[in-house]
């Protein structure tokens, strides 16, 4: 016969959440929980490797009471699908670009990381440490992050997931100088804020899903496209691009989103847990994808892409004010804030 006690902890323990979660019954037990986790990777690209890092750690760290169910090469669909499914809570998290979260109430700050050459650095490594040092400073993690948590459903527990320089690839002439870049048809991720170097240079930018993308590129759909180097080589767009011009407009990190209301029903050291997790696997990811993106490139050369330096010093001064359009998603003094805390050592 149980005790009224014990009966009582029995009750609580099997108390089901709304999100299918189970109260622990001791502390330093974890409830049995799947998190459904989506992002466009293929195998073989870094930051899938990043994500199924990350799955590793928060089964580890909870005794395997927490799984992670990986949904990887757009299975749920685009990146505007699956981040809008994180907010409604259809699934509970998701890979994606800053830019993705920037359309959503709170998140317009976060636009700012997608201005074309907002970062200044020598090397991949340098831009890197910058992006990840200014992603987890506090004016992106409490001061943006939190109030666009409570506003828009979308937390972000890690946005230091360095994913490369974005560079220029066309089909039909290669691209010297910046007005070449006029009148090409580039696409780009579907937001505002990620077609703003491509417009401001003159393309006509034409918007699609990185899984659409081989076909349109080989159907003449669109003459171009850019992409880090890790993109472009295991999407195999060397196979229908021959010119790689090293423009290097953004300097692109990627961020880890959770629903927030499935968030706040997590106890408070299962929230360390997949935060600390999310930054543990993004320092794995940030350096296998810098040396994964040296190796791209000299592969690239490998299969005959035709590799072109460029003055970059001409393409920021060509692309310098594209960001004023966006002050007022961004906010007042935002952009000037976020230049400001990028160019501290």
């Amino acid at each position: 016969m149980l005790t009224r006690r014990a009966a009582c902890i029995a009750i609580v323990a099997g108390v089901i959440l709304t999100l299918g979660t189970v109260l622990p019954a001791i502390a330093g037990t974890f409830p049995k929980t799947n998190i459904r986790f989506a992002h466009t990777g293929v195998p073989g690209i870094p930051f899938h490797e990043g994500v199924e890092r990350f799955a590793q750690l928060v089964k580890d760290r909870t005794g395997g009471a927490v799984t992670v169910q990986i949904f990887p090469a757009s299975q749920l669909g685009s990146e505007k699908d699956f981040v809008e499914q994180v907010k409604t809570g259809v699934i509970e998290m998701a890979l994606t670009g800053p830019m993705n979260i920037a359309v959503y109430d709170g998140w317009g700050p976060a636009g700012v990381l997608a201005m074309p050459y907002i970062l200044q650095g020598k090397s991949e490594e340098e831009l890197a440490r910058k992006l990840v040092k200014l992603t987890r400073s506090p004016l992106f993690v409490k001061e943006i992050g939190e109030a666009a948590a409570k506003k828009s459903s979308i937390r972000c527990v890690d946005m230091g997931w360095w994913f490369g320089e974005r560079h220029l690839t066309t089909s039909k002439k290669s691209v010297a100088k910046p007005e070449d870049v006029k009148g090409l048809k580039v696409r780009t991720m579907d937001t505002p804020v990620a077609k703003a170097a491509m417009s401001s240079l003159g393309a006509a930018t034409v918007p699609m899903a990185v899984a659409e993308l081989y076909t349109a590129l080989q159907m003449g759909v669109v003459d171009g496209q850019e992409n880090p180097f890790n993109i472009i080589y295991n999407r195999k767009f060397y196979e229908v691009q021959k010119h790689l011009t090293l423009t290097g407009h953004m300097a692109m990190n990627l961020v880890i989103i959770i629903h927030e209301g499935f968030y706040q029903k997590l106890s408070s050291e299962l929230q360390q847990i997949v935060t600390k997790a999310a930054m543990d696997a993004g320092d794995y990811q940030t350096e296998i994808t810098i040396r994964g993106n040296q190796k791209n490139l000299q592969d690239l050369k490998d299969k005959g892409m035709v590799i072109s330096e460029v003055d970059r010093a001409a393409f920021a001064r060509a692309t310098k004010d594209s960001w004023k359009e966006f002050e007022g998603t961004f906010g007042k003094g935002m952009y000037e804030r976020v230049l400001a805390e990028a160019a501290k050592p």
